[in-house]
């Protein structure tokens, strides 16, 4: 059984011991739980605690502490937008020496973790996941820097987290990233998208394709189509400027006015965000009561919301390849997405969902009402959309082509 070594930036399955809320990073933990009875898999991750090894079924961890001299370095490198320390560095060796693995995996380039890859001789191979340099790029792309500037909370410049100071760490962590590829000889993706950003960034650097598992539920659990007289949208987002919350605002707002009678349902986001009220207040518009904001929810909940629903919508400037998206599909809901960054790697328009431009609130409008008035068409997109998800998503055979990919470079 072969030894591996992960960089994520998660603990994954370690979450559990950590006793911590989910911090995200579901493929993660899925692609673990399918792993770690194949190889013998050690995890190594940033924790805000100091924490020796710990064991959990048949996987090791290994906890770095983030900052060594608790809040004071904390608010100190939010001050000064810092990233990890380059001294840092020797801890991820020290963990390398410990675990002596056949070949270390390190998922993320947004992270320092890929910078390892010039102190050792062991085969490393790193995932793609977003892109920093991309996401750089198109970060004022919905909502101005004068819109942050003006509508941004106080609380926000006393804490030194505006999202203006956010964009200053972004150009940091995008200048570190583009060093990693420069560095990388293996990478991981599994869109058209992060294929072409790779072969420009890390031109000489094999490309291997691997898609992402999705938590359990979503493959057990089925939309099925409901006749009513209103229509349920439902859309998951998250607190970043490029994730298009105020496309979703512009667009219920277009719906409003056209006498649809809906509901739009957020997940991820609560109605008090900081990213909602700079939206509402850079577009100058009311919130709509018809939009109505979940917050975080587990899974069960997702997958309970998604069932009672009757449009999965993606309103993001950029992604690679949105779990969101791909969950909603696994169920087999008809889907709208924005044809931003890897979405068109996920379905193609007119047979497994709808693509829109992106930033576009009159199409998001336009592409619901189609689906409203043609019942027949949003069930036929929700059929093959699944049929498509439940292959690309299988764990079975992502599992498998890892090993390969795994075993090949070893």
């Amino acid at each position: 059984m072969i030894k591996v070594l992960w960089f994520s930036l998660t603990p994954s399955l370690g979450e559990v011991y950590l006793n911590e809320v989910p911090t995200g990073g579901g493929w993660v933990k899925s692609l673990e739980k399918v792993l770690q009875d194949k190889v013998d898999l050690s995890v190594a991750f940033y924790s805000d605690k100091a924490i020796v090894p710990f064991k959990i079924g048949k996987s090791t961890y290994f906890p770095i502490l983030k900052y060594r001299y608790g809040i004071l370095s904390k608010l100190y490198r939010r001050i000064f937008n810092l990233l990890e320390p380059k001294k840092d560095l020797k801890q991820y060796l020290d963990i390398i020496n410990i675990v002596k693995p056949d070949i270390i995996h390190i998922h993320g380039t947004e992270g320092p973790f890929g910078l390892i890859q010039s102190h050792v001789n062991i085969p490393v191979v790193v995932s793609v996941q977003g892109n920093i340099t991309v996401y750089y790029h198109k970060y004022y792309n919905g909502l101005s820097y004068t819109n942050v500037l003006f509508h941004s909370k106080f609380k926000s410049w006393i804490f030194m987290r505006t999202f203006n100071m956010k964009y200053r760490y972004f150009k940091k962590q995008s200048k570190r990233e583009k060093q990693i590829f420069s560095i990388s000889k293996n990478l991981i993706g599994r869109t058209s998208w992060d294929r072409r950003i790779t072969s420009v960034l890390a031109p000489n650097a094999n490309y291997f394709h691997n898609d992402e598992i999705l938590r359990d539920g979503f493959y057990k659990a089925k939309w099925e189509y409901k006749k009513r007289n209103f229509i349920n949208l439902i859309t998951t987002n998250g607190p970043n400027l490029y994730k298009g919350i105020e496309t979703l605002l512009q667009c219920a707002d277009i719906l409003e006015k056209h006498n649809l009678d809906f509901k739009w349902k957020v997940v991820g986001l609560s109605s008090t965000d900081e990213i909602v009220q700079i939206a509402r207040k850079g577009l100058k518009i009311s919130l709509s009561p018809r939009i109505i904001f979940l917050g975080s929810l587990n899974e069960e909940m997702i997958i309970e919301h998604l069932k009672e629903s009757d449009i999965y919508i993606s309103v993001s400037h950029i992604e690679n390849s949105p779990n969101s998206l791909c969950e909603a599909q696994t169920l087999g809901m008809p889907c709208i997405a924005t044809n931003a960054g890897g979405t068109s790697s996920l379905l193609d328009d007119q047979k497994d969902g709808l693509l829109i431009q992106d930033g576009d609130p009159f199409v998001m409008a336009g592409a619901i009402i189609e689906l409203i008035k043609n019942p027949e068409l949003a069930i036929a997109l929700g059929k093959n959309s699944r049929k498509r998800a439940l292959i690309r998503h299988d764990p079975n055979r992502i599992s498998d082509e890892l090993l390969r990919i795994y075993n090949g470079l070893i």
